[in-house]
């Protein structure tokens, strides 16, 4: 359960605001998302945390790189798994809050590969899909474990896309399905459900077990392993919640 509904309605609005005074102005958007990482460094400092059953970068050490991949609405804890000498490349959309979020991860220490392409195996060149897919493999390639959403931007929440199990499927590298909360927070009414952590609260992260698509996954095999890796940060997210008390209502 959230924070009362005057404290969650007084971050929609404080948010709401925000948007609006910012506008269009990249310059703006990034600054707000510097000024989002500070906040979200007192919400680290003052949070006691529970990891489970560990950070993957010692849990699954053996087989980094690899892929964390969780929900859009669950991104801003993300970061706080990232520590000095942990090289990790974020995938970050090419539209206007993409500025915000490239600022954001920016400020931990995320490297920034932008594009756009969870929706289908093709990943849409005009979003700068394909160039970003082949970003993220060449990190892979490179030793440097990647993270993106398992979702897809404006659609069903909670239901994973194509996009992160054809990167799986090409690279050989396993996904992580990732899961985050804390006990004090609040949630837009977007489709994600994005979620804003609050300071002096229990928070708690969980590592799911590793997935691996097989390069000859094709057709119904494909589909297992995306209905896989859906599971997987589903159960994930609500162990997270589990951990710190809370439960979420996922359609209010």
């Amino acid at each position: 359960m959230a924070p009362g509904p005057a404290v969650a309605e007084t971050g929609r609005q404080l948010w709401r605001t925000t948007l609006k005074r910012v506008g269009n102005t990249p310059s703006l958007w990034r600054a707000a998302g510097t000024l989002g990482a500070g906040f979200m460094r007192l919400v680290y400092a003052t949070t006691s945390f529970t990891i489970e059953p560990g950070s993957p970068f010692d849990i699954y050490r053996d087989l980094a790189p690899f892929i964390l991949t969780t929900w859009h609405g669950q991104l801003l804890m993300a970061p706080r798994l990232v520590r000095k000498g942990v090289r990790v490349r974020g995938l970050v959309s090419k539209s206007r809050d993409g500025d915000l979020s490239a600022a954001y991860l920016g400020s931990f220490g995320v490297e920034v590969v932008r594009g756009s392409g969870g929706r289908d195996r093709r990943y849409t060149v005009e979003k700068g899909g394909v160039r970003a897919f082949l970003l993220l493999k060449k990190s892979l390639e490179e030793g440097v474990s990647v993270a993106t959403t398992a979702d897809v931007s404006n659609t069903v929440r909670r239901h994973c896309g194509e996009g992160v199990v054809a990167l799986a499927r090409l690279t050989g590298r396993p996904v992580i399905p990732m899961g985050f909360a804390t006990s004090h927070w609040f949630a837009l009414r977007s489709w994600d459900r994005a979620t804003f952590h609050l300071p002096f609260s229990r928070g708690a992260i969980v590592a799911g077990a590793p997935v691996f698509v097989p390069a000859d996954a094709h057709e119904a095999a494909f589909e297992a392993k995306r209905l896989e890796i859906e599971r997987g940060v589903n159960a994930a997210v609500d162990r997270a919640y589990a951990l710190v008390g809370k439960t979420r209502d996922w359609q209010a």
